[in-house]
C-alpha cells in the first residue's frame, strides 16, 4: 500500500513539473503578457522565439526538456518501477499540454517529451532524432518533419527489440503529441491536398 501511495506522488509530481511552463513565465516577467495570446497562441518554445527571439527559444527549450528529464529522474532516484517512470513521462507530457493552473491550455509537448523520453529509454529517443534528420532533410519543414518522426519511430520501435511496455509509453506519447497538433496535421494535409490538384 506504501508503495502505491509512492507511486501516485511521484505520477502527480510528474505530472506538476511538467505543468510548469517556461513559456508562460518567461513571457509575463520580460514582457507582462500571456504568451497565448501573441503569435500561434501556443505556449511552447517555438512561439516564445517568435515573441522573444532566440534567447527566449534557447531558455524555454531549454526548459522544458530539463522540466521531462527531471520529472523522470526523480522516480528512477526514488527507486519507483520502471511502469511508474514510464507512467511519470505520460504525466510530465500531459502536465505541460495542460496545464492546471493555466487552465489546461498550454504547449504541444515536443520538448518535455524528448527531456522525458531520453531518460526513460535513450536507444528510442536517438532512433526518434535520427528518424527526424531522415524525415527534415528531405521535407525542410521542421514542424511537419517532427511529427512525422513521432508517428514512424512508433512504427519502427518493435524492430529494436524494447520491451512492449517502452514501446506503449512511445505509443502514448506519440498519440499526445499528434492530438496537440491536430491543428498542423489538417494543416499539412490541406496542403498536401492542394498540391495534388494542381
Amino acid at each position: 500500500m506504501e508503495a502505491v501511495g509512492l507511486a501516485l506522488i511521484s505520477i502527480i509530481l510528474a505530472y506538476l513539473l511538467g505543468s510548469q511552463n517556461g513559456a508562460y513565465y518567461m513571457m509575463k516577467w520580460k514582457h507582462g503578457i500571456d504568451i497565448r495570446t501573441t503569435g500561434s497562441g501556443n505556449a511552447g518554445a517555438t512561439n516564445a522565439g517568435r515573441a522573444m527571439g532566440k534567447t527566449g527559444f534557447f531558455w524555454v527549450l531549454v526548459f522544458d526538456l530539463a522540466k521531462g528529464m527531471l520529472a523522470v529522474l526523480l522516480i528512477r532516484w526514488s527507486g519507483q518501477t520502471e511502469l511508474v517512470a514510464g507512467l511519470g513521462v505520460i504525466a510530465a507530457v500531459m502536465g505541460h499540454i495542460f496545464p492546471i493552473q493555466l487552465r489546461f491550455k498550454g504547449g504541444k509537448g515536443i520538448a518535455v517529451s524528448l527531456g522525458a523520453c531520453v531518460i526513460f529509454s535513450y536507444q528510442a529517443t536517438f532512433l526518434l532524432i535520427a528518424v527526424f534528420l531522415c524525415i527534415y532533410l528531405f521535407l525542410r519543414r521542421f514542424s511537419i518533419s517532427g511529427l512525422l518522426a513521432y508517428a514512424c519511430t512508433a512504427v519502427l520501435l518493435p524492430f529494436l527489440r524494447l520491451d512492449m511496455l517502452t514501446i506503449a509509453i512511445y505509443v502514448v506519447v506519440t498519440v499526445l503529441i499528434l492530438a496537440a497538433h491536430h491543428t498542423h496535421l489538417k494543416a499539412a494535409w490541406s496542403y498536401l491536398l492542394l498540391r495534388n490538384e494542381r
